[in-house]
């Protein structure tokens, strides 16, 4: 398995950036893993438009999934010129429902529903879905394929029940929105040290910080993750691909 960053801005595209989005590759099928705003343009340098095998939405905010409206508008222009496309299954939540509405009735994108526990076989590999804390539902996701793990929390508080879903990951791309330094009673992104205190309690041997937040400078969150400990972690940077070993 390879893993490209297409995105790792959280809540907004920093300049020059992406929101959510990261492309998984197995056994040379190409999975979309959340598609915010920027992503789809990043994308095409790595996959033909018509080069997509399924699509993973991990939950309905804007910065994970509003490329999917610029994609549609893509899939249709070059159809009409000549592009053959094959139906990309799609996996989403169920709420909130205008938003899941929108997509399937005026986007016309066909969805197949995530819930808690939901698995799904992934060309050779097994995706598992897991609740995290977030106003909204959502979702992260544990890929296992030939003894090898890849974990992407997605948004996540950290009190979500990570415990059996990021154990043993030999890759995991975690939530970082947000630091230490401006800790407040009510979070639903991670800081760097409970990214740290996540990864060396479940077992991860790689992490990457993702999410980053433009408002935050990426040398502060460096700063909050390099003073945590000895760990193997870097901060996600937009187009470089990850193999999952």
């Amino acid at each position: 398995m390879e893993v490209t960053i297409l995105g790792c801005s959280g809540g907004y595209p920093g300049p020059g950036q992406a929101a959510s989005g990261y492309l998984l590759t197995i056994n040379d099928k190409k999975v979309l893993i959340d598609c915010g705003s920027g992503v789809f343009s990043n994308l095409q340098l790595h996959v033909p438009l018509n080069g997509l095998d399924a699509i993973l939405i991990t939950h309905l905010h804007a910065d994970h999934y509003s490329d999917l409206m610029v994609m549609r508008y893509g899939i249709d222009m070059n159809a009409k010129h000549g592009m053959v496309f094959k139906d990309v299954p799609i996996f989403a939540p169920r709420t909130p429902e205008n938003v899941i509405h929108s997509l399937s009735s005026e986007w016309g994108y066909q969805i197949g529903y995530i819930s808690d526990g939901t698995e799904l076989p992934l060309f050779g590999a097994k995706a598992k879905f897991f609740r995290t804390n977030h106003p909204v539902e959502c979702y992260g996701i544990r890929v296992e394929y030939e003894g090898k793990v890849f974990v992407y929390t997605s948004d996540c508080a950290v009190d979500s029940l990570l415990a059996g879903h990021l154990d043993d990951a030999d890759l995991c791309i975690m939530d970082c929105g947000e630091l230490e330094a401006n800790r407040r009673s009510n979070m639903f992104h991670m800081t760097p040290q409970e990214c740290y205190s996540c990864a060396k309690a479940l077992r991860v041997k790689k992490t990457i910080l993702s999410h980053l937040v433009p408002l935050y400078d990426r040398e502060d969150v460096e700063l909050e993750a390099r003073a945590c400990g000895e760990w193997n972690y870097e901060l996600a940077q937009t187009n470089k691909t990850y193999r999952v070993e």
